[in-house]
């Protein structure tokens, strides 16, 4: 029993460890040639310590089958997997033809085939003796020949990276290089001790295994320092950090696990992690959130595009667009939320929007707007009626304060005409100082109502220029539909006749169209 617990911490626990480390190489990357190499080389020595393991196991007669199919034949594998990983890391392989590279790498494994061909092994010994707890294989020549061609490689390769020492530019990549090359030269070392000599009694057999379990360890820490083997997870989380959109991993409860640095810019706080994420939307939002949310949930089925908003911890709402997919974690399905923030974008849509119906200096409605709107209006309303606003003088405004203190003049005269319109109606500025309003299903008295209050409101709110006050005269004309036609431009066109009539007569005042007054003469 003592016997077998020391085995299995001399070679079961090693070759476990081994195992381990080729598979986590592996899984890293497996498309990438540096990780299947560099699992395979790995992987390789955990079968040399297996080996070892079964043939202590087994009766002394056993060992040169174990050496012949098993042993020998991993020790070549790792040779050629050890190798070309080297000339592939180092950069020496590009450089060969690529009839020599990687086939001529290879070659080594012709005595792999010729063991099961012809049943025998002549790379290694087949003779063995026990001493002790150990079976120790005899010392003769293919046995030594087979430890001098291992170290005359292994040599190589020290020459390999003291090569690849020299062309290293980064200093990160010469630092790993030189423990590399000493960690080689260590094993070399150990190879030759435990190689040519035997300490029998005192060491297993095979020693120089121990020396190849440093320099798969060594060679596995290395290309990770040199970032040839940048795992899967290691590039999640560079582009998780690094995403400017904000990324949420939420659990099947709605609550956040996970949060990227962007998602706490987006939300205005250090602490987004166990918030409910339909906490984070405005009440108005919540409900459209959580049915879209649930049918894709249960659904598994990732979406795209999904227009929202978001409440800042401030207290501010912004428009995003959320992604969203749906992954198994801990055996529990969690939604992947990818936010992008569209604030700035949405607002410069709608200000474009705006203003190509809106007068950028007054912000009513623009000429396109109105004629838009004054036609659906004239075919759904009974009555209708079209005031023209003329203002009276303003040039001399601009002439005497300067155009600046002309546009405050006609922001001011926007605001009164924006007050006085009814909701059923529309003001709107068409050019430099003319204004169109209509008013929808209004009686004649109802009309002059209107525009005498206007007059009024004109009158008693002047525009005020620090103490001095400027006075709003304007002349206005004003058309009726059915009386004075059914279609736009007419009635434009008649209003327009009415308010040329007080330009004659005298401006600031206003007259409503009449066939016999303004019609043809």
């Amino acid at each position: 029993m003592t016997a077998l617990f020391i085995y299995m911490a001399v070679y079961l626990v090693p070759a476990f460890l081994l195992s381990h480390l080729a598979l986590d190489v592996l899984l890293r990357n497996p498309r990438q040639v540096e990780h299947r190499l560099l699992s395979l080389f790995v992987f390789g020595y955990a079968m040399l310590f297996m080996a070892e393991f079964g043939r202590h196991l087994s009766p002394i007669e056993q060992s040169p089958a174990f050496v012949t199919y098993w042993f020998g034949n991993a020790g070549i594998l790792i040779f050629v997997f050890s190798v070309h990983f080297i000339v592939k890391v180092t950069g020496v392989g590009a450089r060969l033809p690529k009839w020599i590279y990687p086939y001529a790498i290879y070659l080594p494994l012709i005595p792999v085939a010729l063991t099961f061909i012809r049943q025998e092994n002549i790379i290694n010994s087949q003779r063995f003796d026990r001493v002790g707890l150990w079976i120790y294989p005899e010392f003769n020549a293919s046995y030594l020949t087979t430890m001098t061609v291992g170290n005359v490689f292994h040599f190589l390769i020290i020459l390999l990276l003291i090569y690849a020492l020299k062309r290293a530019e980064r200093s990160e990549h010469q630092r790993v290089l030189r423990m590399l090359i000493w960690t080689a030269v260590v094993v070399l070392i150990w190879d030759v001790v435990f190689g040519y000599f035997q300490f029998r009694g005192v060491m297993p057999p095979y020693g120089y295994m121990f020396g190849g379990l440093v320099w798969a360890v060594a060679l596995v820490v290395a290309m990770n320092r040199l970032d040839f083997l940048a795992s899967y997870a290691k590039r999640y989380s560079t582009l998780y950090n690094l995403n400017p959109s904000a990324i949420l991993l939420v659990d099947d409860a709605g609550r956040i696990e996970s949060a990227n640095p962007a998602a706490r810019m987006l939300f205005h706080t250090v602490r987004v992690v166990n918030e409910r994420f339909v906490d984070l939307l405005p009440e108005k939002k919540r409900d459209e959130w959580c049915e879209h949310y649930r049918q894709h949930f249960h659904a598994q089925k990732k979406f795209l595009e999904f227009e929202t908003k978001i409440l800042t911890k401030t207290g501010q709402e912004r428009y995003v667009v959320i992604d969203g997919d749906f992954v198994y974690i801990d055996q529990k399905i969690h939604g992947m939320i990818l936010i992008r923030d569209v604030h700035s974008f949405k607002e410069a849509e709608q200000t474009i929007r705006f203003f190509a119906y809106h007068d950028p200096l007054t912000k009513l409605a623009n000429r396109r707007a109105f004629y838009e709107q004054a036609d659906q209006a004239l075919l759904r309303a009974d009555t209708f009626a079209l005031i023209i606003l003329d203002l009276d003088g303003f040039k001399g405004v601009n002439d005497t304060y300067g155009h600046q203190v002309g546009d405050d003049f006609l922001v001011h005269l926007g605001v009164l005409l924006e007050t006085a319109t009814p909701e059923t109606g529309l003001a709107s500025r068409v050019g430099g100082d003319e204004f169109y309003i209509y008013l929808t299903d209004v009686e004649a008295n109802d009309i002059v109502t209107f525009v005498e209050r206007l007059q009024s409101l004109l009158t008693e709110r002047p525009f005020r220029l620090g103490h001095e006050t400027v006075l709003i005269r304007a002349s206005i004309g004003v058309s009726v539909s059915p009386e004075q036609g059914n279609d736009l431009d007419t009635l434009i066109h008649k209003a327009d006749q009415a308010m040329y009539q007080i330009k004659q007569q005298g401006k600031n005042d206003y007259a409503i169209y009449d066939d016999v007054l303004h019609g043809p003469k």
